[in-house]
């Protein structure tokens, strides 16, 4: 009974908390206890366990009187799929999750929010920059997040200390002395160390995305909604250069090549000492190698210039078809609001979308170097993620094979984005499906 009293009493707690903070940031929700009517509402997710959303679910149910229907779709490589599948069908979710490239092209099968419910300053107030140039299109915003990932450094500290490395390296030039310190190749030319998993894509996990903040980087403007991408020049091909020299057997950075294993299992079994990827493989380097002595660290980033961090999530949207957008949207500004995105957050181990939650973190040993990036983040407008990864992949190991120049390859791949760029947005179709993450929509 003690017990029972004690949940209904942290519920009530749960609504007025949501109701204020929502209140205080810019939008003008229900009063509390106030229905929106009778209403169901169905909610698709990918991260959140059933038993982290069931609190905040009962807790807006009872604020607002909406009865919430929540199924997290297990199978996440054809989530895409049968989500426009159902939409397709008319008998899709009012509320589902997107990538946030998403909005690009898909943004005629979401409702904009609704102005009394989070505007624009609102939006650029609460959130780090990076969600209002992803998620806003001609003044209407399509989506919010409750958190956002960033690419960081996992670091090998065994590796280091016997190599009398004694930090990770801040400055990409930092990084490249590292793998010269650490690099063993024999006089055969085989790597007999590797200092990091970096130079190739078929084998390096999220090397598309390595190579895109690269060119952020670098300040070379990728598109913006509208227009075509630029990889001409300079920028483009010294930091395509960057990264293959990594693989390039002549160069004094040479540390990883094709025959290595994929870039996750080689970190995890301690074969390399350095592996760029989102925060979201924690558990996946813990399950495989348990007693594996590994930190994080930043991003490195170019000495002298403003920091750029590359940012990928996922939002929650509300569907064109939802006969109850008001409803939907309502929910989406409860879940993302102080609380309940704390909430979520914690269960799933993490980082913020918020600006009033990263100080709180910024001491955390892992979620706080994630948090701490974000107000760094950038990202593009992407039409199609999954074919743009397929071309940087191209890309990136031509050179590594030698099947082409630098520069060949890059006016290769910028052809053949821009080609993507004007064709007519599908919206029927997902382009074709890979393993998907919470930090990525590409391959594992």
């Amino acid at each position: 009974m003690g017990s029972s009293w004690k949940h209904k009493l942290a519920l009530a707690a749960l609504s007025l908390l949501s109701v204020v903070a929502l209140t205080g940031f810019g939008c003008r929700p229900r009063a509390a206890n106030t229905p929106l009517g009778d209403v169901t509402l169905v909610v698709w997710g990918l991260w959140n366990d059933s038993s982290a959303m069931g609190p905040l679910i009962t807790a807006f149910q009872e604020t607002y009187g909406v009865k919430v229907e929540y199924r997290k779709i297990a199978s996440v490589a054809d989530y895409e799929r049968r989500l426009l599948e159902a939409l397709a069908e008319q008998r899709g979710p009012d509320v589902f999750v997107i990538h946030h490239t998403w909005v690009e092209n898909k943004r005629a099968l979401m409702t904009p929010a609704p102005s009394d419910v989070i505007d624009e300053r609102a939006l650029r107030e609460e959130f780090v920059d990076v969600v209002a140039s992803d998620v806003v299109r001609d003044g209407e915003i399509f989506a919010l997040p409750t958190s956002i990932d960033t690419l960081a450094l996992y670091y090998n500290k065994d590796i280091f200390s016997a190599a009398g490395v004694a930090r990770p390296p801040r400055t990409w030039n930092e990084f490249q002395q590292v793998v010269e310190r650490i690099t063993r190749v024999s006089r055969f030319g085989t790597i007999e160390q590797s200092a990091a998993a970096l130079g190739t894509a078929a084998n390096v996990n999220r090397a598309t995305d390595i190579m895109q903040l690269l060119w952020l980087q670098s300040g070379l403007t990728l598109a913006t909604p509208g227009s075509d991408i630029s990889l001409s020049g300079e920028a483009a091909e010294r930091a395509l250069t960057f990264y293959t020299d990594f693989a390039n057997k002549s160069k004094n950075v040479y540390t990883w090549d094709l025959q290595q294993d994929y870039s996750l299992d080689a970190f995890a079994e301690g074969d390399t000492a350095i592996m760029l990827n989102y925060s979201y493989h924690l558990p996946t380097i813990r399950a495989k190698n348990p007693r594996l002595n590994f930190a994080l660290s930043y991003l490195p980033q170019i000495a002298d210039s403003r920091a750029i961090n590359f940012a990928s999530y996922w939002p929650f949207a509300v569907s064109r078809q939802s006969a109850n957008p008001e409803a939907a949207w309502q929910f989406i500004r409860f879940l993302t609001s102080p609380d309940a995105a704390s909430q979520l957050n914690e269960a799933a181990s993490a980082p913020p979308a918020r600006r009033d939650q990263i100080d709180a973190l910024a001491r955390h040993p892992e979620r706080g170097i994630f948090a701490e990036q974000i107000l760094t983040a950038a990202s593009w407008a992407r039409t199609d993620i999954v074919a743009i990864d397929a071309i940087v992949n191209t890309m990136i190991d031509s050179v590594v094979t030698g099947a082409a120049t630098v520069g060949e390859s890059l006016r290769r791949a910028e052809g053949q984005i821009n080609q993507l760029r004007a064709a007519p947005a599908d919206e029927a179709t997902g382009g074709g499906q890979q393993e998907l993450g919470p930090g990525d929509i590409g391959l594992f």
